[in-house]
């Protein structure tokens, strides 16, 4: 018996998602919503790379720095939230902690394009001289304050999502390699750990681990690890409400108190080792920017792979040599702020709708 004759016996799926991050996790939802079957296959428990790594902040950092697409998928993104957040509240009773709190930005990260910028697309700001931030030693004279800046806890955010996929009758392959990709007479055979597949359409959305996946294939994709360190500290709740944004680094606050602090930018493939140099680092940071945060213990240190792509403009498109093959990865480091309009924009491309938003800056001519 051949592969592919293995493949049927075992299994068969409509639509197989490899990558159950955020994105994969919005992707499978709004499929199954219309009807379809859908898999989602994991190589670790769900959402736990970098969805589960990074800081929810629901902006790019310095989105003046980037190219337009991206802020478009933002902009999108940011409008869909509100309305996103309550309805998984509703179906699901987790609360993925959507807040409007604000931002501090450092006065001398913004150069001119900064505030051309910010005036073009109607960002409101103020001189931070005149915002009172309870409990901070922040100098607010020396930022800039962006009142309608969000942000999503996003561990949480990715437990409503993968507790409403399953009312969905999504099904759920955690903790499930997949080995090597085979495609033949217009069919998709996944050799996973757990057996073999067949799937009529396949969605990549595997982060970092994208572009190995697509080898198999054919396929060369310009995404790669980035590894990004962050510190949690264990303050009480109320004590910080606004995220700070100074020098490429960020100070983000969670309802019960605790702060994250990130994060670093490491070129080191796919090592998610913590280090002593990046968490002095980090700590240094503190102690120049919100010193008052030192008296507070450090609570967990953990390090996450970003998937970087040129830019960071993600690839969100069918392939051209592949009808039924669609890849939703390489946001770097946005994927929680890009990823509601990313997987609008993939199903209504699946699903042969027009998109909301231009698809063609993310149909970048791969190999």
């Amino acid at each position: 018996m051949n592969f592919i004759q293995e493949c049927v016996i075992k299994k068969e799926t409509d639509i197989a998602v490899v990558g159950g991050g955020i994105i994969g996790l919005l992707t499978a939802c709004l499929l199954a919503e219309q009807g379809r079957e859908v898999t989602i296959f994991d190589q670790s428990d769900l959402a736990r790379e970098s969805s589960w790594a990074g800081g929810g902040i629901l902006t790019p950092l310095y989105p003046w720095r980037y190219p337009d697409p991206v802020n478009q998928l933002a902009f999108r993104s940011q409008l869909i939230y509100p309305h996103l957040v309550q309805e998984l509240y509703k179906h699901t009773g987790i609360d993925s902690q959507y807040s409007e709190g604000g931002m501090f930005i450092n006065k001398i990260d913004i150069d001119e394009v900064g505030y051309q910028w910010l005036d073009k697309h109607h960002i409101d700001y103020m001189d931070g001289g005149e915002v009172t931030a309870k409990n901070l030693s922040l100098r607010n004279a020396d930022f800039l304050y962006l009142p309608k800046i969000a942000q999503v806890r996003n561990p949480r955010f990715a437990q409503a999502l993968e507790k409403r996929i399953q009312q969905l009758g999504v099904k759920v392959e955690s903790q499930c390699q997949v080995n090597r990709l085979v495609y033949e007479n217009s069919i998709f055979y996944l050799d996973t750990n757990k057996g073999k597949v067949s799937a009529e359409q396949l969605v990549i959305s595997a982060g970092a681990w994208s572009a190995n996946l697509l080898n198999d294939l054919g396929i060369s994709l310009p995404v790669k690890p980035v590894r990004g360190q962050m510190l949690l500290f264990k303050a009480e709740p109320n004590y910080l409400s606004s995220i700070i944004l100074s020098e490429g680094h960020y100070i983000i606050p969670r309802q019960d108190g605790r702060v994250l602090v990130g994060s670093t930018m490491e070129d080191v493939g796919f090592n998610k080792e913590t280090t002593i140099e990046a968490k002095e680092m980090l700590e240094s940071f503190v102690a120049k920017t919100l010193p008052e945060l030192q008296r507070y213990p450090i609570e967990k240190h953990w390090a996450g792979l970003r998937p970087s792509s040129p830019e960071g403009i993600p690839f969100i498109m069918k392939h051209p040599n592949f009808n039924n093959l669609f890849i939703n990865t390489g946001h770097f480091r946005n994927g929680v702020v890009m990823a509601p309009a990313s997987a609008e924009l993939l199903v209504d491309l699946m699903l042969g709708n027009k998109p909301i938003i231009n698809d063609l800056p993310f149909r970048s001519i791969i190999n």
